[in-house]
């Protein structure tokens, strides 16, 4: 099943991301954004830029000459309510490490770092080492091909809800194939743990979490050549033709991430490798931009980070998820210590480890030596070809330093891997893996992927019967997760007295278990479980809804409410949830057996651990606005007043935060505005917000309020209608008709 079946064409090379981090509030000195009602955080920003001569700080009143020169500024990003101080210390500036980000995703092929094919498999010990293929590059596009993928964030302020929208993925050139999206991509098995390291590095803020994206495309929606040269991709046509076969699967793992990279990864001019000479390269930039009066953005340049990858492509089968690895899951049991290190004792006593933002709050170990958790595992067990296969992708952490380039992706040697299955607690040895074959040229070359024969007749009866699990010198560090809950819908956008299904599939040792139970819960951005006397972001409108009561890990209690469901015969339960208000909620997922006791949610949710959630924005309430500027205007008829009311309550926030946007359209200039009304109307359209590459704002955070009022400006702006007397059409009578909410005739654009 899946990308650990055969055949399968192996890929490695580098991911670029280019989010605009201004949004991320990733430090607690610097909370620029208020994310739940998608605006500047004005008490914040008033304690800012303070001087003797304007001792009022950034208010709405002087924000559009005061917020960019105090984003690019160095300050101190201590917080100071952090003792010991939680993260590396130094100066920072606001608008953090990319200011003119564009939310941009895509497969790096600049010179010689570049993103190719590598091999494949047609069987087990069946390897392509020649091919048309091999060699040629791999891909991901924006809509129609053109530009790239975006990067986009449920919630801008972590790092659990990455969602990658795409239009078409393509690999190995004339000879291979290529194939729209079909299903956007979510970030899966995220290990805060990838570098073993005891640095932490300012510039290198989430360099050792590593992820797993994956997506299918439908077979009849590939593009597949015609006579095809290449035997990799003959064969993986044919596997995905076959009864039960849907199309074909990627899945990539990105790790080891590395910041401030320009001028090794990419040409751009700006090449900053400190916080300070990033300063001083913005200032630079900015002052090109006031000098030419805003009309010269040459100096605006991006900062991406990179990854280094490696994937599979392989055949997508019934039962699987598009965007979720699957089969038998394996999760962290004990953490574990790697052979030949000696451990060191740290000079502080171990702190939790926590996620704030995007950023990786503490290192992963104290000393070199010390044991760690091993990241997720997905098994494959194919009893007719008696094969195990192992998906280590995400699994093996790396040697290294935090940001240092060329990175050192020596793997960590935990020595033999011990594996087997656990029965009533007692461990029954299966197989071994070798360091050999999980370290660097072994995992670069088959993406993780090890693949180990039945060794006995006894092999298929342990594994029906019996929880898989792997070794680390006699300790368990990865056990099968009895049940999984998964979902395709990882990113659930909901608007004022929005209201939507998903669909969960409940599984049991990698297969649809029919029966099963379910209970849903919800937690607050912060993770915790929100109690029911305290503000409900969302409402459960269907299964079976109660009240319970779970200890809060203090001695105390909590009283929530949740829904509980059973999968019907295919696994697959459907949830509906309403908003109720705005902001970041997490939905968890606790499947077990109708045998077994209801589980006890947890007072906190590690989405680290053995995790099944889905991430919901619930966006702001602006359900009122159309109708504040629908009296405006008809109150007074004055364009100007209608511009300010479309700036100060919309526009502002993305001209602020989203500086890339002056070098298409500069929305803090009305007549610019005016002149762009075309393409804003399609980019905002609600459509475009639920899959386009192209969506404006690409951070998908306008609520269907504002959309409606930045539509009916748009409306009056494209009928001329902004002098006062003048008629609206299709009205033709003498004096200014009066604005509805309805008064955009169905199917209307700016230019029909």
């Amino acid at each position: 099943m899946s990308v650990l079946s055969f055949p399968r064409i192996y890929f490695k090379g580098y991911m670029e991301w280019d989010p605009c981090t201004f949004n991320n509030n990733d430090w607690a000195a610097f909370p620029t954004y208020e994310p739940a009602n998608a605006a500047l955080n004005w008490p914040f920003l008033a304690t800012q830029a303070v001087t003797p001569s304007n001792p009022q700080g950034i208010t709405k009143d002087n924000f559009q000459t005061t917020f960019r020169p105090w984003a690019i500024s160095l300050l101190d990003d201590a917080n100071p309510q952090d003792n010991p101080p939680n993260g590396p210390g130094g100066k920072r500036i606001p608008a953090e490490w990319n200011m003119f980000g564009g939310h941009g995703v895509s497969f790096v092929q600049y010179n010689d770092l570049i993103t190719t094919i590598i091999g494949g498999d047609i069987g087990y010990q069946k390897p392509v080492t020649s091919d048309p293929i091999i060699g040629q590059p791999v891909t991901l596009n924006g809509d129609g091909g053109g530009g790239p993928g975006r990067l986009v964030d449920t919630n801008p302020a972590s790092p659990w809800s990455s969602q990658i929208y795409f239009g078409q993925f393509a690999l190995g050139g004339a000879s291979g194939l290529r194939g729209p999206r079909a299903f956007r991509m979510h970030s899966r098995w995220l290990n805060p743990n990838r570098i073993y390291s005891e640095d932490q590095v300012l510039t290198a803020p989430a360099s050792s979490i590593g992820v797993c994206f994956q997506t299918c495309i439908p077979y009849e929606q590939v593009a597949w050549p015609t006579g095809s040269a290449s035997s990799l991709i003959t064969h993986l046509q044919q596997a995905a033709q076959k009864p039960g076969a849907l199309g074909i699967m990627v899945r990539f793992t990105a790790y080891v991430n590395l910041y401030f990279m320009n001028g090794i990864f990419n040409n751009y001019w700006a090449q900053p490798r400190t916080y300070e000479e990033l300063a001083s390269v913005l200032a630079t930039a900015w002052d090109t931009w006031n000098q030419s009066g805003g009309k010269d953005p040459s100096k605006f340049f991006p900062n991406p980070c990179y990854s280094h990858i490696v994937g599979a492509v392989g055949v997508w089968n019934e039962g699987e998820l598009a965007s979720v690895p699957g089969g038998r899951c394996l999760a962290a049991d004990v953490a574990v210590s790697p052979v030949g290190l000696m451990a060191t004792k740290s000079k502080a006593a171990p702190q939790p480890e926590r996620i704030v933002g995007h950023e990786l709050k503490s290192n992963a170990i104290s000393g070199v030596g010390d044991p760690t958790p091993l990241g997720p595992v997905a098994v494959n067990v194919d009893y007719d070809a008696k094969l195990i296969s192992l998906d280590l992708s995400g699994a093996m952490p790396e040697l290294g330093v935090p940001g240092v380039w060329p990175s050192d992706l020596k793997k960590v040697n935990f020595g033999t891997l011990a594996v087997g299955v656990m029965t009533n607690g007692s461990f029954t040895q299966i197989a071994t893996v070798d360091y050999d074959h999980y370290q660097q040229s072994a995992y670069e070359a088959r993406a993780g992927i090890i693949d180990i024969p039945f060794p006995d007749s006894n092999t298929s009866q342990l594994l029906q019967n019996n929880s898989i699990a792997i070794q680390v010198q006699g300790q368990t560090a990865l056990l099968e997760q009895g049940y999984t809950a998964e979902t395709d819908t990882r990113g659930i956008y909901l608007d004022q007295n929005g209201q939507t299904e998903f669909q969960i599939m409940v599984c049991e040792q990698g297969a649809p278990s029919a029966g099963a139970n379910l209970l849903l819960a919800q937690y607050d951005s912060g993770l915790n479980l929100v109690p029911s006397n305290s503000t409900q972001f969302v409402e459960f409108l269907n299964g079976t809804q109660s009240t319970i009561t779970v200890p809060n890990g203090s001695g105390g209690s909590i009283t929530t409410g949740v829904a509980v469901f059973e999968a019907d015969q295919n696994g697959n339960v459907t949830a509906a949830i309403g908003a109720l208000n705005p902001g970041f909620p997490v939905i968890a997922f606790f499947p077990y057996s109708q045998s077994d006791a209801q589980p006890q949610p947890p007072p906190n949710f590690d989405f680290t651990d053995d995790a099944f959630y889905t991430t919901v924005r619930v966006l702001p309430f602006d359900d009122s606005l159309p109708q504040e500027f629908i009296d405006l205007w008809n109150s007074t008829g004055d364009p100007a007043q209608a511009w300010n009311f479309i700036y100060n309550n919309i526009l502002y926030v993305y001209d602020m935060l989203f500086n890339v946007m002056l070098e298409f359209v500069n929305l803090g200039d009305q007549q610019a505005v005016e002149n762009s009304i075309n393409g804003i109307w399609n980019a905002i359209s609600a459509d475009s917000a639920a899959e386009s590459t192209y969506a404006m704002p690409i951070t998908r955070d306008m609520s269907a309020g504002k959309r409606k009022t930045l539509q009916l400006w748009i409306y009056l702006i494209a009928n001329s209608t902004l002098e006062p007397g003048l008629p609206i059409p299709p009205d033709t009578n003498k004096g200014r008709n009066k604005l509805t909410v309805d008064s955009i005739p169905h199917g209307w654009t700016p230019s029909s």
